[in-house]
């Protein structure tokens, strides 16, 4: 059945929200037209200079490693800003970058991208094991399951400095080893992006970094769930800022006005560090 006839049935059987959804429509058109991407992009980069980090420079940086370690498949759907940011912090004489952990794998390209641009450094890489339910049933995996872990793996062996754990996030709880960057892009809702940014606060260095994905600012907890969009992540971290534990700053996660142009529906990454 095709997704167009899909669409027809659910209207179809839900008229009452037709209304709603020809208003969604036309305002993100209206929105689409009047978005002035050049304001954003100044915004963007007076808060990397924030972190004394240079964005033209770090754009130019990530544009030359894809080219080089041909990136193109992943350049249209999930390239973000948080490329950007890694690459201007490889730039950074400022920061000293050799422990690297990221909390969500998925399919291994971004763990590869971070050991391009920080050859020198060790990545640590966490994922779900494969025989978790959650990593088996979210993000399409479920008919293709063996198939996506061949290839994470195969993208995963091409550099020696990343180190791939299969185990879930919350026995970070444990976990002895401090780094000067992390990244988190687990789960996004209540409780484990929660426990996650608890966790890597404890094993975070001094000086460090933690980087946050898909921060929502226009949910609430009626419109969250608990792996792909919620609030979670801005609560957390408001009620630690709130308690002098941590500093943080946005960034948009994307630019163009497709993904920009309504207010409510942006997606931000959170910079976080310690007092």
């Amino acid at each position: 059945m095709s997704n167009l006839l899909l669409k027809i049935i659910r209207n179809l059987i839900r008229p009452d929200k037709i209304p709603k959804k020809i208003f969604n429509k036309l305002n993100y058109y209206f929105n689409y037209k009047k978005y002035n991407q050049n304001f954003f992009e100044k915004e963007q980069n007076d808060i990397f200079k924030y972190f004394g980090l240079n964005r033209e420079k770090g754009i130019k940086k990530l544009t030359l490693i894809k080219k080089e370690f041909d990136f193109k498949s992943r350049d249209s759907e999930m390239s973000s800003e948080h490329e950007v940011i890694f690459s201007s912090l490889s730039l950074s004489k400022n920061k000293s970058i050799i422990d690297i952990l990221e909390i969500g794998t998925f399919d291994g390209f971004n763990a590869l991208l971070l050991s391009n641009l920080f050859p020198n450094s060790n990545i640590d890489t966490i994922d779900l094991p494969e025989n978790d339910d959650d990593f088996i049933n979210f993000y399409n995996r479920k008919d293709n399951i063996s198939k996506f872990i061949q290839d994470r793996n195969i993208i995963l062996s091409k550099n020696k400095n990343i180190n791939f754990f299969p185990f879930n996030s919350l026995k970070l709880l444990n976990h002895k080893k401090k780094y000067d960057l992390i990244w988190i892009d687990g789960a996004h809702g209540y409780p484990v992006v929660c426990i996650d940014i608890i966790n890597s606060l404890h094993i975070l260095k001094e000086n460090g970094l933690i980087l946050c994905d898909d921060v929502f600012l226009g949910l609430n907890q009626s419109n969250s769930d608990t792996m792909y969009s919620s609030i979670a992540t801005y609560e957390t971290l408001n009620e630690l800022k709130k308690q002098n534990l941590i500093n943080f700053r946005l960034v948009y996660k994307r630019l163009n006005a497709e993904y920009n142009c309504i207010e409510n529906n942006r997606k931000f990454i959170a910079i976080v560090s310690k007092f």
